[in-house]
């Protein structure tokens, strides 16, 4: 089953007494021992390249060798562009060696993330084979994955959303807890040609400001295609959110997204409108936002580099009192970010990421500011966002995850000015 999957050619005649060459000849003529030893004298000579050490795991496969072959595919987890082949052939390895629960478990992720129609194509085979009952069509992923992640955490400016929701400034120190749970469910058809149901539960709860707790709910459903080479996602979902135990805001949203591959890149285009319903407090929220972002993917070495740029225009009611003050709600957003993902070692990664954002308000913000001035102009400002985050797997299902997170709010009014740093940790599991 194990081959070289069209990755690895011989080298020019001029180079026929390269090592890795001969050994890339000797496998494809079957002698595989030969072959392994080859690549060996090549990686004792220096040979370090996540294509020999494919090499060497699947002439160690040919041999019988399972586990062996085994640890030299993990080594190629840490290698954005070689993990769903590593993957893929840990299936192998695990059927081999009569663990067919953790073969499919390799199989499905292979099918929900891999980029290769052809190993999609080839982990949907080896499902079907390891679990015949189960229906043919689903085939591209499958029927259902969740997420349950559970955390607690620390903010040295708890009241941060509040002002930019009801203006009132305060700063606050407190801890907080958090949970989250996310899943889909595939109701008919595959990843590329079907239909899915998807929702999430999220909230977060203060210690002492019990005022300032989030919660969130969401449900929808998903409609997958394939697309002149690119995987289309349409969609469209209801959410609702409250703050402090009082209704925030209801919101419906809706998803158009496109996504493919370009010699190992990984580009999202989408845009994703979403119309806003405030709750009795918060009906200068009501009316649209639409949002387009681009994302790129990019394997860097061991490392993957993650870039976003997005694009927010929003149309809200905004807020006038009684005493002619008016707030403006409908910023114009640019957001540019970059983020390093990175393995540490094969059950370790850390991540660290950067974001800059520019909000244009419309409308003349009429308002007395902090210091007690009268001002009336136009709202403007720029926001700097870090973040350090790391994520340790106890096993292949749960892992312990750590975040620090500080922002900068400059406002060009003092009264929307505040910095926010914070800090959790928690567990995480998927099913």
């Amino acid at each position: 089953m194990a081959s070289l999957l069209g990755l690895v050619s011989a080298a020019p005649m001029a180079q026929a007494q390269d090592d890795f060459a001969r050994g890339t000849a000797a496998f494809k003529s079957g002698e595989y021992r030969r072959a392994l030893a080859l690549f060996e004298t090549e990686r004792r000579r220096g040979g370090s390249s996540a294509k020999l050490t494919y090499n060497i795991g699947v002439s160690h496969f040919k041999l019988g060798d399972y586990a062996e072959a085994g640890r030299w595919f993990e080594r190629l987890l840490e290698y954005p562009q070689w993990r769903d082949l590593a993957r893929f052939q840990l299936g192998l390895v695990a059927e081999k060696g009569g663990d067919s629960a953790r073969a499919r478990e390799h199989y499905r992720a292979v099918q929900a993330r891999a980029e290769s129609d052809r190993l999609r194509a080839l982990s949907g085979k080896r499902l079907a084979a390891l679990a015949p009952s189960e229906p043919r069509t689903a085939t591209a992923s499958r029927q259902w994955t969740a997420l349950a992640s559970a955390s607690a955490g620390f903010t040295d400016n708890a009241f941060a959303l509040q002002d930019e929701l009801l203006v009132d400034s305060t700063l606050a120190e407190d801890r907080y807890s958090e949970v989250f749970a996310w899943g889909q469910y595939r109701l008919a058809g595959t990843a590329d040609n079907g239909w899915r149901l998807q929702g999430f539960a999220y909230r977060r709860g203060y210690a002492e400001y019990d005022s300032l707790d989030i919660d969130s709910y969401n449900l929808g459903v998903s409609r997958d295609l394939s697309w002149n080479g690119w995987r289309l996602e349409l969609g469209a979902a209801a959410e609702s959110t409250s703050l402090g135990g009082e209704s925030l805001a209801r919101t419906t949203r809706f998803t158009g997204r496109l996504q493919r591959a370009f010699a190992g890149n990984r580009v999202s285009l989408a845009y994703l409108p979403g119309h806003y319903s405030g709750g009795s407090d918060y009906r200068h929220l009501d009316g649209w936002r639409h949002r387009v972002e681009a994302k790129l993917a990019r394997p860097l070495g061991r490392a993957t580099v993650n870039a976003l740029y997005r694009l927010d225009i929003d149309d809200r009611a905004d807020l006038e009192r009684d005493n002619g003050d008016f707030y403006s709600y409908s910023p114009t957003r640019h957001s540019a970010a970059v983020e390093l993902e990175w393995p540490l070692r094969d059950n370790w990664t850390l991540s660290a990421g950067v974001e800059y954002r520019t909000s244009d308000y419309d409308g003349l913000n009429t308002l007395t500011d902090t210091d007690g001035t009268a001002k009336e102009k136009a709202r403007e400002g720029e926001r700097v966002k870090s973040w350090l985050e790391s994520q340790l797997y106890l096993s292949p299902r749960l892992r312990l995850a750590g975040k620090v997170s500080i922002a900068d709010n400059e406002e060009n009014f003092a009264l929307y000015t505040h910095d926010r740093t914070e800090a959790s940790l928690g567990l995480r599991y998927t099913f």
